[in-house]
């Protein structure tokens, strides 16, 4: 279907109900109007591949909900064509993408949640753009491998790498393949782990959370990192991430009095600040590393972990601690995501 098409239909498809989707009203306000609230801008992207794989997981579990799924994921990507309009310009009521120009000026995080993006919508045989989907893919995983950390940077106009982020692009460019016949994963994951293997472990055996070493905490295995990582690695490499897994679990997770348990968002004896990436963190646990473990938990096929992490979460929201942060867009759509993300068959735990 050529872009052009895909937006039309879009435009004109009557909008579901949300309320089948179960989707928050900050999730189907950004979807429908690309307001996100309070999110902030680097974090929009995220928030679309959240709601999308929550769209089509739902789906896989109630084939019912499948055409309001499919919409889902259709507004998924036409929102993150607009974050990328001036690279993507309307002219004639159509929508072209200049691929060199996203791949020279735009975001590479915001790229590499696109992909995932692209990526839902093939999972329920739709896909908006096959021509621009593999040449995105091709270009950031080209660039990926030129790279002397075998990453590529988050944002162009910071010199830092971040294996958290690439985890999301390598989930993307292996979801690219799986559409279409393609191998965009594969060097790109190569050079990563023997990087990763070589340069970028900590002595827990975990990757440190950014890999130039200039980062805050760079050093570090941080929980909103780890908690990614498990989530997205898994889906090309799911062995090695089953392994981090297990060392994640151990040293990072804690629980207290009245069922309250989560992650660390920095190792044992480390009390690190808190800042945009990890939430609120009390009492050394953090909100981003506990909740996005949700979906980290399911991709490693620790379905009573997540069952414990969901209640407690369920429990702190009852107490009102950090309800202004819980109901903004970005953190409904790690929710969302988490509440529908499948349990994976695995004996990792």
């Amino acid at each position: 279907m050529s872009l052009a098409l895909a937006l039309l239909v879009v435009t004109a498809a009557p909008s579901p109900d949300w309320k089948t989707l179960h989707l928050a009203l900050s999730l189907s306000r950004a979807l429908e109007t690309g307001d996100y609230g309070g999110t902030p801008g680097g974090f929009k992207a995220i928030t679309l591949s959240h709601v999308a794989d929550g769209c089509v997981w739902q789906a896989q579990r109630h084939p019912e909900r499948t055409d309001a799924a499919r919409h889902c994921v259709a507004l998924a990507h036409a929102r993150a064509l607009d974050l990328h309009a001036e690279a993507c310009p309307v002219s004639e009521g159509a929508r072209r993408c200049d691929v060199d120009a996203l791949l020279e000026k735009e975001n590479p995080l915001s790229l590499a949640h696109w992909l995932l993006v692209m990526g839902a919508n093939d999972a329920l045989g739709t896909c908006p753009d096959a021509a621009l989907h593999q040449k995105l893919a091709a270009g950031l995983a080209a660039q990926a491998v030129a790279d002397e950390f075998a990453h590529v940077p988050s944002y162009r106009n910071l010199p830092l790498r971040w294996p958290a982020d690439q985890s999301a692009l390598l989930a993307g460019l292996h979801r690219a393949d799986v559409a279409h016949g393609t191998t965009f994963h594969v060097e790109p994951l190569e050079k990563f782990t023997t990087f990763i293997d070589q340069k970028g472990l900590h002595r827990s055996g975990l990757p440190v959370s950014e890999v130039t070493g200039k980062g805050p905490g760079a050093r570090f295995p941080r929980g909103c990192a780890q908690s990614f990582i498990s989530r997205y690695l898994a889906e090309v490499d799911a062995p090695r991430t089953a392994t981090w897994w297990k060392t994640y679990k151990r040293s990072y997770f804690v629980t207290f009095p009245l069922g309250v348990v989560g992650f660390r968002e920095w190792p044992p004896g480390v009390d690190g600040a808190s800042d945009t990436d990890s939430g609120p963190i009390v009492f050394g646990i953090g909100a981003a590393a506990s909740a996005l473990a949700i979906s980290a938990a399911k991709a490693q096929g620790d379905g009573a972990l997540a069952r414990q992490l969901e209640r407690s979460a369920e429990q702190v929201m009852s107490l009102g601690v950090g309800s202004a942060v819980a109901h903004q867009a970005f953190a409904e759509a790690i929710r969302f995501e988490g509440q529908w993300h499948p349990l994976a068959v695995t004996d990792a735990r």
